[in-house]
């Protein structure tokens, strides 16, 4: 049984800097402590470990929006977040991991609002069978990590452009996310923000484990040095995009030239395998771009710099750019 319970509330808004002080805690916990973390995201999607990135979300769109992407350590589909909803995380030894206990504590601060929620299917919540809630866990030695999204106020709207695909014709063996009919939390009992939700949590917090409680509100000033170092992993490219599952991209377009069609396969972010096919008339080395394709990263820069630096025709270069730039896999 736990001895202590802990609260920690984030007011950074920050998805790379919330995931990693969420692995901080993690670290740090003690053996008789139970941790009740709450945190938000601002205009963010949040993907599963074993997702990609380019088949779960339109690039493009999430791109030139400024929408980040960043990818948890735990699996599960992937999410938007905005400021209209909350995050919720427990952190404890694997002795003191309760999940009906944990479970208990989100859903009777909904029935406080008089809603009466409940697990469902793939470790969602719901209320009437439209899916409020997705949770997902994840170990680190002894100790466990369960963590969830809630539905408050999110932009609904902004949450089905963003997690549409982007136009690319993909052959992956990454992990899809479950469409499910969500609702806002909001829309059913107008009183519900995220303020008001996350005090009802914090009570609902300390009765469940009814002992001795310390809350600290965690902002840049007071942030430990060693969660900032820790966010850098989860706003490198490499763990974001580069860290997806192996898969293939198909992409075909006539131009005033030709037809232009090129197959990518990825392994680790890094490009294996390239094919280019054209029926351009122009002088223009193709094979050669190919060649060069091989071996990089799947990173914007290295893509453009490739076009560039491998091809003459000004007005080829600039289709090619825009043919990439549509599909998301660069940024114009």
């Amino acid at each position: 049984m736990p001895k202590k319970i802990e609260i920690y509330i984030s007011n950074l808004n920050d998805g790379p800097l919330n995931l990693a002080l969420e692995d901080y805690l993690l670290s740090t916990c003690s053996k008789d402590t139970v941790i009740l973390y709450l945190w938000q995201n601002d205009k963010t999607i949040v993907i599963g470990r074993h997702q990609n990135p380019y088949k779960e979300c339109d690039i493009g769109k999430i791109k030139s929006n400024s929408v980040n992407l960043v990818r948890r350590k735990s699996g599960g589909g992937a999410v938007y977040q905005d400021l209209g909803n909350l995050n919720f995380t427990f952190i404890s030894s694997t002795q003191n991991h309760d999940i009906k206990r944990q479970y208990n504590v989100i859903l009777n601060a909904i029935e406080s609002y008089g809603l009466k929620g409940e697990a469902s299917g793939r470790n969602d919540f719901v209320i009437n069978g439209a899916k409020f809630s997705g949770n997902a866990f994840m170990g680190h030695d002894d100790f466990q990590c369960h963590h969830g999204t809630l539905l408050i106020d999110t932009d609904l709207d902004a949450l089905s452009r963003y997690l549409t695909p982007s136009p690319l014709k993909i052959k992956s063996k990454s992990i899809e996310s479950v469409k499910a009919r969500v609702v806002n939390l909001k829309s059913l009992n107008e009183n519900i923000n995220p303020k008001d939700l996350s005090l009802k949590i914090i009570d609902s917090f300390k009765k469940e484990y009814n002992l001795d409680c310390d809350l600290i509100n965690i902002d840049r000033d007071n942030l430990n040095p060693i969660v900032f170092e820790k966010s850098l992993e989860y706003k490198d490219w490499m763990w974001s995009y580069g860290a997806s599952p192996s898969f293939d991209i198909h992409l075909e377009e006539k131009f005033s030239w030709g037809i232009f069609e090129i197959g990518l396969s990825t392994k680790d972010g890094l490009i294996k395998d390239c094919s280019i096919n054209t029926d351009c008339i122009l002088n223009e080395d193709f094979y050669k771009l190919r060649k060069k394709l091989i071996g990089i990263y799947l990173q914007p820069d290295n893509l453009v710099n490739s076009i560039e630096n491998n091809l003459n025709n000004p007005q080829i270069i600039q289709d090619l750019k825009i043919l990439l730039n549509s599909k998301g896999l660069i940024h114009i």
